[in-house]
């Protein structure tokens, strides 16, 4: 397993035109890392950084503590799996995956007893003696794998791997990665524009956009608390309805059209002193009537998708198109009423969320000492949160008898295994 540190990264290849910039990321050991994004955001230069295939223009990157900035991509211990497979046209399936081993001083017994041992895990070894344009797109993918994992490198990059498959080898292959990651213990930093093998495969998500982290979390933490608007639009499908609200006299208005919003978003309005703001809500929270009602907002149904279980229902009102799924079993017709008092996200205009609490501060009784520990701290900080030691004060606890923490937040008291825990309770607040 593999510890990795990105400080204050900065990547350009035009003076003064930088395509990552203030990038600070900690990724922990046998942690599987997504990075996801749009096309262009950023990911795979990140990725290449990290493999040593590009220059840092700015800032440290360190791996298990070693600071790589200068360092031959050879020495990184590494591997890296493209995605078009990179496999060589000319060699067999045995001779692609052995290439894995060339920097190996390793005899020909000891060769060959490598390459069959991942040959068999990954269902290949009747393969061996196969060349490339005799497998199909799956089995290529896994030949790919098994050359990155031959060597049992504790760090392996994947370049969206799988975007060359169809959607059931897809799924078969997160489900075949995320196996291979627990049996290798190997720490994984997967780069992908794909939000749904985002969320499927990750212990974490970074998402990135125009070269900079929007936000970092569990899945969970990126789907249901938000930190910014773009991951709001970005994770969950189908997309979130966006909507543009100004506020007057406490009433809340689309288009100069009062709309009706649930009593802890307006609250929210009112204790911000909000003048105008900008709202999500996803699909599935948006409720529609066929008959109109006070709270309601009239609207006109122009699409239905259908998806077996469920349908999506494209209504316009308020000059634009809004998402609602239903059940397969709701009648259509073509006015329908919306209510948009169901669970919605509030961010300022300059995109960042308003939160009911914005607990920031972290008190701990003494500096922790294990450089696990001390790369905890420095990913609390790039969360956004003020860390600061007080015996008397503190919030984080350190139990010496068991080697745990506890958190103690909102009056609430959360039991931590190991500090890196905290973060799958504390959210992005940047």
């Amino acid at each position: 397993m593999s510890r990795i540190s990105l400080q204050k990264v900065y990547k350009s290849f035009q003076k003064n035109l930088y395509v990552i910039s203030d990038f600070d990321l900690e990724i922990f050991n046998d942690e599987f890392l997504v990075i996801v994004g749009p096309s262009g955001s950023g990911k795979t230069t990140t990725l290449r950084m990290i493999a040593g295939l590009e220059e840092l223009s700015d800032g440290k990157l360190y791996i298990d503590d070693h600071l790589q900035n200068d360092e031959d991509p050879s020495t990184r211990h590494l591997s890296f799996v493209f995605q078009n497979y990179a496999l060589l046209p000319h060699l067999t399936i045995y001779e692609n995956i052995a290439f894995g081993l060339l920097n190996l001083k390793l005899s020909e017994l000891e060769r060959r007893k490598k390459v069959e041992d991942i040959a068999r895990k990954l269902s290949l070894l009747e393969k061996l003696g196969s060349y490339p344009n005799q497998l199909s797109g799956g089995q290529r993918q896994r030949v790919a794998l098994a050359r990155a994992l031959v060597d049992q490198e504790k760090l392996i990059l994947f370049d969206e791997p799988l975007s060359n498959l169809d959607a059931l080898l897809r799924s078969e292959m997160r489900s075949e990665l995320l196996k291979l990651q627990r049996m290798f213990q190997t720490t994984c930093v997967y780069v992908t524009h794909d939000q749904v093998e985002a969320m499927a495969m990750a212990s974490r998500i970074v998402l990135m956009m125009e070269g900079k982290i929007v936000q970092v979390g569990t899945p969970y933490q990126m789907y249901h608390d938000p930190a910014h608007l773009d991951t709001s639009l970005f994770i969950g499908l189908p997309e979130a309805n966006l909507i543009t609200v100004t506020i007057k006299d406490q009433r809340i208005y689309v288009d100069d059209q009062e709309i009706a919003l649930n009593d802890e978003t307006k609250l929210l309005i009112q204790k911000n002193q909000l003048s105008k703001a900008l709202i999500t809500i996803r699909p599935k929270a948006l409720r529609v009537h066929h008959q109109f009602k006070d709270i309601l907002t009239k609207g006109k149904l122009v699409a239905v998708e259908n998806f077996g279980v469920s349908k999506l229902l494209h209504i316009e009102a308020f000059n634009q198109t809004f998402r609602a799924e239903v059940d397969q079993d709701f009648i259509e017709q073509d006015d329908l009423y919306l209510d948009f008092t169901g669970e919605t996200y509030l961010f300022n205009e300059d995109k960042k969320r308003i939160r009911e609490n914005q607990f920031q501060e972290l008190i701990f009784e003494a500096l922790p000492v294990l450089v696990e520990e001390l790369q905890v701290i420095r990913e609390l900080i790039n969360y956004g949160y003020h860390i600061s030691y007080d015996d008397k004060k503190a919030n984080v606890l350190y139990n010496k008898k068991n080697h745990t923490y506890q958190l103690k937040m909102n009056e609430k008291i959360y039991d931590l295994k190991n500090l890196q825990d905290i973060l799958n309770i504390l959210s992005y607040r940047k």
